[in-house]
């Protein structure tokens, strides 16, 4: 198998759902396997829709801005993780999604501190 972009794109999708779900990428064959049959298993199960159900049990959930923010990475995982490669999203996309996801989510601090110079307000 030769090593590519979409292969590390996949890899990161699969790292994304570990830590979204809080379970291991070797899930037991009664569960589908691996982590991304898991995910698409439940998601087909739960009349095709993402819920909160799918996070980590072990948070305690209660803003649902943040719920929110985490189901659209959720989606973003899927995307990296699809079957075909050639649907897969470049790096540069992913980022570029991550960004968005949290700005529409109201948390611009992952932003401000990327873009240019600190403000005079910071010293």
């Amino acid at each position: 198998m030769k090593v590519t972009e979409k292969c590390d794109i996949y890899s990161y999708g699969v790292v994304l759902l570990e830590l979204l779900t809080g379970k291991t990428p070797v899930q037991p064959m009664e569960q589908g396997g691996d982590l991304v049959t898991w995910t698409r298993n439940h998601i087909r199960n739960n009349n095709n829709t993402l819920s909160s159900e799918m996070l980590d049990n072990r948070l305690d959930l209660e803003d649902q801005i943040t719920i929110n923010h985490m189901l659209t990475v959720l989606k973003l995982a899927l995307m990296c993780t699809s079957m075909s490669p050639t649907k897969r999203p470049s790096m540069r996309e992913v980022v570029l999604m991550l960004i968005e996801s949290n700005e529409r989510e109201g948390n611009l601090t992952l932003t401000q501190t990327n873009h240019g110079p600190p403000s005079k307000d910071s010293t």
